[in-house]
């Protein structure tokens, strides 16, 4: 949607959307260039999964034939560390002329939790659990990595028309090292501390900022949202749209107005689903 209205359109990290086929991959499905993974819970440092390198990137050259570079010779090379500079690479590189979409998905703090040890070391003397440690040092780089990302844009001079849109697509697994206090519960759990992700919006465009939002929004509102904001018109397009799930967010977010009463959790059997209550605190 964001391509055909003009949009540089990138992706950067973590897909897990599916790749049976190559239409199913990120250069297939809206995105210019794909820099990451295709499944989940590879090595941080190898990038394989299953004993294979999932660390790929996708072009496409000249000639309009997608490229997939597996990237071995990046083997060793912390992939929070590479999803940073990538990006910041993508943003200094952009040319100006068009508007910016980035899609950028750490796969941090996700299993395996895995990082380079100095990282670890700074934590050493306020936190004595060595796997707290470990996950704190794999947030703390990826929010370092943020940071990069936000300095790359303001020095692009592009901060100032960006919307920021920082989100999670569930709360922390509460049986590892994450947790989701006061909340009870955690990923794979219909209560609030599996399905109350954490967001935050960054935006020069906002009309009211600095507050927290607690009207209900779903990860499916995105699209609709951003849809609206870039002036898409569904009906000019050769390929019809089917009916989306999502509603437009943009003055919840903006004005903190509600905008919608209900959120719909699952459509599965539910005798199939997996139920964890998690521990009160």
């Amino acid at each position: 949607m964001l391509k055909r209205n003009g949009y540089a359109t990138h992706g950067v990290g973590k897909w897990h959307c599916g790749m049976h086929t190559w239409e199913h991959t990120p250069a297939k499905r809206g995105f210019d260039t794909w820099f990451g993974l295709y499944l989940g819970e590879q090595g941080y440092f190898s990038h394989k999964k299953n004993g294979k390198t999932d660390l790929r990137e996708n072009y496409y050259d000249v000639h309009g034939n997608l490229v997939d570079d597996v990237r071995k010779d990046l083997n060793g090379l912390y992939n929070t560390y590479l999803f940073t500079d990538k990006s910041v690479e993508l943003i200094q590189d952009h040319d100006e002329a068009k508007p910016f979409f980035l899609y950028l998905a750490y796969t941090a703090p996700h299993i395996p939790h895995e990082v380079p040890e100095n990282e670890v070391e700074r934590f050493a003397s306020h936190i004595p659990s060595s796997n707290r440690r470990k996950y704190a040092a794999m947030v703390s780089v990826m929010d370092e990595g943020i940071g990069k990302v936000v300095n790359a844009l303001t020095e692009k001079g592009m901060m100032e028309n960006t919307i920021l849109v920082f989100t999670s697509d569930n709360g922390a697994y509460f049986k590892s090292v994450g947790s989701n206090y006061p909340l009870r519960g955690g990923k794979s759990s219909f209560l609030e501390g599996g399905v109350r992700g954490v967001t935050f919006v960054n935006s020069a465009l906002l009309h009211k900022t600095g507050y927290t939002n607690t009207n209900l929004h779903h990860v499916t509102d995105w699209y609709v949202t951003f849809q609206r904001l870039v002036g898409d018109k569904p009906g000019e397009h050769s390929k019809v749209q089917l009916p989306l799930d999502g509603v437009d967010i943009w003055r919840s977010i903006s004005r903190d107005e509600p905008c919608r009463d209900e959120i719909l959790y699952e459509l599965r059997d539910p005798s199939k689903r997996l139920d964890s209550l998690g521990s009160e605190a």
